[in-house]
């Protein structure tokens, strides 16, 4: 879900075309089960969002389901939209400057990993 502000209003829509990359905050992990805590998480996420987008950035809110050796959790992250862009390469290059694993390909719906590792 991306977020901006139009004249004093806070719009929202769900991007086709483009590449997200994270690294705006540091990631927020919720385990998969805990319903309650996920809601707070995703809460907190928004409103600092819909902060960054009153100071004038264009956030997208993105979520996944990670698999760790402790089970599922749910990755909430803060991130850029690049939607003006010819390739990928410019998205990938500011992933790993923020030290991202991966951007995501919203056309195509696919991770495109990045070579660095933390």
């Amino acid at each position: 879900m991306t977020m901006w502000m139009n004249g004093s209003c806070l719009e929202h829509y769900m991007p086709q075309r483009g590449y997200v990359v994270g690294g705006i905050t540091d990631e927020r992990f919720v385990k998969s089960d805990n319903a309650q805590a996920f809601k707070h998480v995703f809460l907190a996420a928004h409103r600092e969002a819909e902060e960054m987008v009153r100071d004038g950035k264009s956030v997208v809110l993105g979520t996944w389901v990670e698999h760790t050796e402790d089970g599922e959790r749910i990755v909430i992250d803060l991130c850029s939209l690049y939607d003006k862009v010819e390739s990928f390469k410019v998205p990938l290059e500011i992933a790993q400057r923020r030290g991202e694993r991966a951007i995501y390909d919203l056309e195509t719906e696919r991770e495109i990993f990045v070579n660095y590792k933390k």
